[in-house]
């Protein structure tokens, strides 16, 4: 990556987001929202829940690592989230641990990887957070009414995908404004726009994202998606989006699968998340349905 151009070079700095791109369905019209920004929790609150523990001490890491290992997707983003922000007392997402299970906290949404020994002191914890949506495994603990599925989809066995003809008049840039793709993705919202271009950057500036865009004659990016968690040899794709006037035109279709077979082409085990009504579209593209979580309404 040293010789590619920095497409946040020369752009304006944003404060680190609270709006994680890298949990996000795939399709950005899918995309969960992380609008209410994240308070700190006073240590003499924390007090009051004993077997959740901040992420501060190598023990603490070892057990957050040991906790999503081998669970797709969590290990991918939640695995980000601990490379980046662990020893950042500034950072969007916060990390815990707790007896069976990880958790992280970003804006008004929780993911927890595991199974905890005690969810009452979970729930309890989750509620003085100010937290909303949490995204875990299917629980029989909280109420089948509440929760959204959302569909985790991977390759299939040959490990790639069948490409429909390359649209035709525009160029593939591997390494997009990622404030140009900010102001499109979220061209009335400036404050997602900030929260985008900063975790973007930080990403990319570790290596743990990939981000590509199809562009037109002008300039301009009419389709984007990107591989925004890549870690513990998962590569987490999200944000997918074309322009609206230009949908139907089969210019996502190609570009999301030149992505995941470029990614899985490297080694890497290619994920996403998808809502129910976009199901049919990944399937059609090829990819095969692996298993299934739950956004929970708390």
């Amino acid at each position: 990556r040293g010789d590619m151009p920095n497409p946040c070079a020369l752009e304006r700095f944003a404060p680190f987001s609270h709006v994680p791109c890298a949990s996000s369905p795939i399709h950005r019209r899918d995309k969960i929202h992380f609008l209410k920004p994240i308070q700190p929790i006073p240590k003499s609150n924390l007090k009051e829940f004993p077997m959740i523990q901040a992420v501060t001490t190598p023990a603490h890491k070892q057990a957050f690592a040991t906790a999503i290992q081998g669970a797709p997707y969590f290990r991918a983003v939640m695995g980000r989230d601990l490379a980046l922000w662990a020893d950042n007392p500034g950072a969007p997402v916060r990390l815990f641990t707790l007896p069976g299970a990880a958790l992280t906290l970003n804006g008004s949404t929780a993911q927890l990887c595991g199974t905890p020994q005690d969810w009452e002191e979970l729930l309890s914890f989750l509620q003085l957070a100010g937290i909303a949506h949490l995204i875990a495994e299917e629980t029989p603990l909280l109420p089948a009414a509440a929760g959204e599925p959302l569909f985790l989809y991977s390759m299939p066995p040959q490990d790639r995908l069948p490409l429909v003809q390359e649209p035709q008049g525009y160029m593939l840039n591997r390494s997009p404004s990622v404030l140009r793709l900010a102001t499109q993705l979220f061209p009335q919202e400036p404050e997602r726009q900030d929260c985008y271009y900063s975790e973007t950057c930080t990403a990319l500036a570790h290596g743990f994202a990939r981000v590509l865009a199809l562009q037109d004659a002008a300039g301009r990016p009419v389709s984007t998606v990107g591989a925004y968690a890549m870690v513990n040899g998962e590569a987490y794709m999200a944000m997918g989006e074309t322009l609206p006037e230009l949908r139907g035109r089969g210019i996502g279709g190609w570009l999301i699968p030149y992505l995941a077979n470029e990614l899985a082409g490297e080694g890497w085990t290619v994920t996403f998340l998808c809502a129910a009504e976009r199901c049919r579209f990944y399937e059609r593209l090829g990819f095969v349905l692996q298993k299934q979580y739950v956004k929970y309404k708390l």
